[in-house]
């Protein structure tokens, strides 16, 4: 009984043509390097990243509980695709964010691949040492036409963030 399941799956394939089966084999070749080229383009996940043009930072101090900073901090769109920021947050042991604004227009505001999005940032840093141990990360909400979601900017980024070493010199004064 097995001998003939055998010799049937092997007349149906000397049925097929070596074309067919080269198709076959590429497609299923090329299917994973396609989802990996769009995961890393940006299409699927935004991909936001601190920018090359930092602004300036100040700082004051505003009551013996906390210090209050403005940092101005550039982002820009690694991806492949425009995406549309509609909200701004951090997330970080030991500051408050209280207020941010796009130093170009309002939001939403859309961001085209490779373009920068320079922010104003005005933060109260409550606890110094925490700053200092890890500063904050940047979350955008990012709207795409199929939805959206949040896309967080780490400092441990290679390019850095350039207005946090500011924030925590603040502590300093």
């Amino acid at each position: 009984m097995d001998s003939d399941s055998i010799a049937d799956r092997l007349a149906a394939e000397a049925g097929r043509s070596p074309r067919t089966r080269a198709r076959t084999t590429l497609a299923v070749a090329l299917v994973p390097a396609l989802a990996a080229l769009v995961w890393a383009s940006g299409a699927v996940v935004p991909r936001l990243g601190y920018g090359d043009d930092g602004g300036e930072d100040s700082r004051e101090i505003t009551s013996e509980t906390y210090i209050t900073a403005r940092v101005d901090e550039s982002f820009v769109n690694n991806g492949w695709m425009p995406v549309t920021v509609t909200g701004v947050g951090v997330r970080g042991h030991g500051v408050v964010l209280r207020r941010v604004r796009p130093l170009e227009g309002r939001f939403p505001r859309a961001v085209g691949p490779g373009e920068l999005l320079r922010l104003v940032l005005d933060l109260d840093i409550e606890d110094c040492a925490a700053v200092r141990a890890r500063p904050p990360e940047v979350v955008f909400e990012v709207s795409r036409w199929w939805g959206s979601q949040a896309v967080t900017v780490s400092p441990e980024e290679p390019d850095g963030p350039q207005g946090w070493y500011e924030v925590e010199s603040a502590c300093d004064s």
